[in-house]
This record gives structure tokens, sequence and C-alpha cells, in this order.
């Protein structure tokens, strides 16, 4: 009853001194902890209330006229005790005014304070310098995580200060810190920390080994058997032979499954069959419905629903927690600008004053990046995430290997290309064109022009021509088996898998060499002056110098 009494006593004295708005504001206190309904006869109890704490507590900062004016208020209503309004009484006061007596109800208006406004840079310096400040300076671990989360939670809600905070010297101030602990939860939250403002470590090997894999649904199973064979002759799992790992489609499913999650390839080839199998089994009644009402032939709840279960809410950046996780990048096509412009879902966040030249964020949950990735046109409705609307990336770059490099290279721009490894999902051999026979001039139909387009726009011998022709023969690996019969991506038949295991099984037996260079050429390790300039380096890092 004293704190209440407490209160009542602000507001009798704001009465007298800062007039009627802050009575208001003052009796939205009491009302939290103590309802003012809308009836007049309640203020009149609440009058009595108050006159009877003023009078039992003799306090000599109360004026006359309060007194007065509460003792009068009282005396002409009952004085029962206050009764608490029913739950379905709104809380809104009807307050006499004090200096006019007259009555009206008061709208509350919210203070000024109360309204969201720009952060001016000033604000975030200071603020982020506050968080750094308070890492630095924690004296146990558990408060040491704590600053890091608040720094992390910081930046995610106000991107700009992330520019702020590498200017301010966050990078080096991080890794000092993480110089000087060896607590493991402690260096997973700065690996997330770091990798939001743009840091990335140096690579594990001799220089930059990119992974790449093609869309194309159910024969990723050939890319499974592939990287099995590269398991199999490295003794190591997939994310520990890469730095980034680029996937389009069903490239994005399988790199979030074994690169993220970690899982083993077994694993992988289980999951992917059991989601393939529940979610391409449809009726054709069904399915023809739905390709006209939704535009999408399959279920997209469904496959929506069997993502997220699969992935979690756990979004892109927070997957950079793991020690061992490496750079990962998903691809999509953004459909609704004036041209198709492709989108990278990335788990890491590019230096400051680096421009990709493609759009792109790593604050998605991970199953968003995939249902955005592999939004197959017809097959799956569109996908929206604000104001952007996302098809499977395989209808502007099925093959994303010349978008890993981009990537590798604003990450790494100092470091050589050591590897790139690109996995097709089967290709079947082209029948030679005779032109000593004259073809017959006719003009082609629709049909025919609308699958043309579609095979240009999902070709991916391509790009694969190209790179052969830019990069080293012993630094550029592509890999895409011929197939027995070309596959539909949503083909679940097991008898048809099975023949496309058999299909990887030979490719691999005829490209065995080739597998071994590759794991030799994975398996390269630094040199010393390469360790010495990296050490140089970091130096300058820990320091904030530059050159």
């Amino acid at each position: 009853m004293n704190n209440y009494r407490d209160v009542l006593f602000s507001v009798i004295n704001a009465a007298n001194t800062y007039k009627n708005k802050t009575i208001v504001m003052l009796v939205n206190k009491i009302n939290g902890a103590y309802p003012i309904s809308k009836s007049s006869g309640d203020f009149h109890r609440l009058a009595n209330h108050l006159y009877q704490l003023l009078h039992s507590a003799r306090h000599d900062d109360i004026s006359d006229k309060s007194v007065k004016y509460l003792s009068s208020a009282a005396e002409s209503k009952t004085s029962e005790p206050m009764a608490a309004p029913s739950k379905s009484e709104k809380s809104v006061i009807t307050f006499p005014n004090v200096f006019t007596g007259t009555s009206k109800d008061v709208k509350v208006k919210t203070p000024k304070w109360k309204i969201g406004k720009p952060l001016t840079k000033d604000f975030m310096s200071t603020k982020v310098n506050n968080m750094l400040t308070s890492i630095v300076l924690a004296e146990t671990e558990t408060t040491k995580l704590a600053g890091l989360e608040n720094l992390i939670s910081y930046i995610k809600q106000h991107p700009d200060a992330r520019h702020i905070a590498v200017k301010e010297g966050a990078i080096s101030t991080l890794l000092s810190v993480r110089k000087r602990t060896k607590t493991h939860y402690i260096h997973c939250a700065l690996k997330e920390a770091l990798a939001l403002l743009g840091h990335a470590d140096p690579v594990r090997g001799k220089g930059i080994r990119i992974l790449s894999i093609d869309g194309g649904g159910t024969r990723g199973i050939l890319v499974i058997e592939m990287l099995r064979k590269l398991e199999e002759l490295s003794g190591k799992p997939v994310y520990e032979m890469f730095d980034l790992i680029c996937g389009v489609s069903t490239g994005a499913i399988i790199g979030t499954l074994m690169g993220l999650k970690q899982h083993t390839l077994d694993e992988v080839s289980e999951i992917y069959r059991r989601i393939s199998s529940q979610v391409f089994t449809q009726s054709p009644l069904r399915g023809t419905s739905n390709l006209v009402w939704s535009h999408s032939y399959y279920d997209t709840d469904l496959w929506e629903k069997l993502l997220s279960e699969q992935w979690g809410n756990k979004t892109l950046i927070e997957t950079a927690r793991n020690l061992k996780c490496p750079k990962f990048c998903a691809v999509s096509a953004v459909v609704n600008h004036s041209r198709l412009v492709a989108y990278v879902f990335r788990n890491y966040s590019l230096p400051c004053k680096v421009q990709s030249q493609y759009m792109g964020d790593c604050v998605h949950a991970v199953w968003e990046a995939v249902r955005a990735s592999a939004a197959a046109p017809t097959y799956f409705e569109e996908f929206k995430i604000g104001n952007m609307i996302h098809q499977d990336g395989g209808i502007l770059v099925n093959n994303p290997t010349a978008v890993a490099i981009h990537e590798a290279k604003l990450l790494w721009p100092c470091t050589p290309i050591q590897c790139v490894v690109s996995f097709g999902t089967g290709r079947t051999s082209l029948n030679p064109i005779d032109f000593s026979e004259p073809a017959i001039a006719n003009n082609t139909s629709w049909k025919n022009k609308f699958f043309a387009i579609i095979d240009s726009a999902t070709d991916t011998e391509g790009i694969h021509i190209m790179l052969s022709d830019l990069l080293p023969a012993d630094v550029y690996y592509r890999f895409n088996p011929y197939l027995t019969e070309m596959l539909e991506m949503t083909e679940i038949n097991p008898q048809k898998l099975d023949q496309l295991e058999k299909d990887a099984l030979m490719y691999l037996r005829r490209n065995e060499d080739k597998f071994q260079q590759v794991t030799r050429k994975l398996g390269e390790s630094k040199g010393l002056w390469q360790r010495l300039m990296e050490w140089l380096a970091l130096r300058r890092q820990l320091h904030n110098l530059k050159l």
C-alpha cells in the first residue's frame, strides 16, 4: 500500500505543478495496478480513497487546494471502497479537469520518446563502442557471451550499424578476444559475429576450394554418388574439403544437408529419397487442378512443411557458429523485377565496401533459401520473401559455378583459386547433325519454341565450356555423367532411380584417374611463405593497421 500511496501523492503534486498532461500520464501508472473504469461513480470512490490515504498520511507537501477538492468529491458520493471493474470494461479513464471542474474523456497520446525515429550515426557508434567495451572488459565467460549476443542482435536489427562497427575497429577487437579465449561456445559466437561483419578467415588449404552443384531434381542422386567417391578417396567429409559450397535447386538441398547440417552422405541419400517420394507423389487429376488454380502441379504446402521440419527456423548466418561449417550460398531467380535477376542466399556477409554483382542476404532462414532456390515453375508455387518473388534459380543459372567463383573472390580477393569442382546432374549423348541432308525449312510450332527457350535457359554446358577455357586444367574439374535415359526431375520410380545409381557407378569407374587427381589437388597444403604472409595479415588486422 505504501508504494501505491506514493504514486498517488505524485499524482496530486503533478496536478498543481505540471497541469493536466502529466496527471493523465501518472494516473495511467495507477490504472496499470488498480484499473479505473469509465464509470463516473468509480472516480468518486477513487477520490474518497485518495482523500483517506492523504488524510492518514498527513503529507505536508500536498496543497490545500488538492485536499479540499478531494474532500468535496469524496463527500458528494458514497464512501464505499472502490470496486475493481470487470474484465469486459475498457480501461479508458474519465478524469475531471482539476482546474476547470469540467469532465472530459482524456485521450492518452504516445510520448514522443516512444515513437520510433531513425537512429543517428553518432548514437549507433556510441552503442557499438559500449558493446565492444563490455565484451573486452567482461570478467566471466557468461558475461562475454551475453555481450556478443547483444552485438549480433543489434547488428541484425540495425544493418547500418555493421559498417559503423567495422569502422570503429570491431573486427580487430573481436579477433583479439578470440585470441585470448579458449572457450568453445565463445569461439562459436565470435565466428558468427565476424561473419556478420564481413570477415573471412584464411582458407585452410593452399588456395580457395570451391564446390558447385547444378539443379536437376531427383537426378541429384548422381551428385551424392560422386561426392561419396571423393570422401572415399580423401578420407574426409565433404564439408572439410571445400571452403565454399554453392548450389541451385537440388544442389541447394544437397548443399545444406551435407554442408550446413553436416549429415553423412548415407543420411543425405535417405532424406533426399524420402522427401522426393512424399512431394512428387501426386494424382494427375489433383495435379492438373492445382496447376490451373495455383500454377503448381505438386503440393507446395506439403513441400514447405517438409522443408521447415528438416531445417527448422535457423537462419543462414546462424550456421556460421559451427566452427567446421564452410561458406555456403544458394541461388534463386527474382522474377518480379523489370528483368530476371539472380539472388544469392548466403551464410556470410560480404566485406564492407565490397559489392557483389548479385543481390543477396544472410538473414533468411535456411529452409527459405532452399524453398526459393527450388521453386521450379509449374512444379511449385512462386515463393515470396518481402517484396521479391523467387523462382527456381535454374531458370537463370542452372550451373552456378561462375556465381560461386565470383563470391569466393569477393571473400578472399588476394587468395588464388586452388580447385573448382563442378557436379552436373546428368546428360545424354547428343546425336550428331547431318548437314549433308537438306532440312525442310518449315516454321516451328509454339511448343518447339517454348522447349527451345527452356533448354537454352537451363543449359549447364555453356558455363562449363567458358570456364574450361579460362581456368587451368589442373584447377577446374567438371563431372557430368552420361545417362542411359534422361529422367524427369520429378522421377521417383525405384527402378529408374536404381538405374541412375548404376550410371553413376559406371561413370566413376571410367573417370577413376580424374577423381584421384581432384583428391590430390584438394589435399594440397600451404607452404611456409604463404603461412608467413597470412600471419602478417592477421597481425595487421589485430592492430587495425592498413597498408
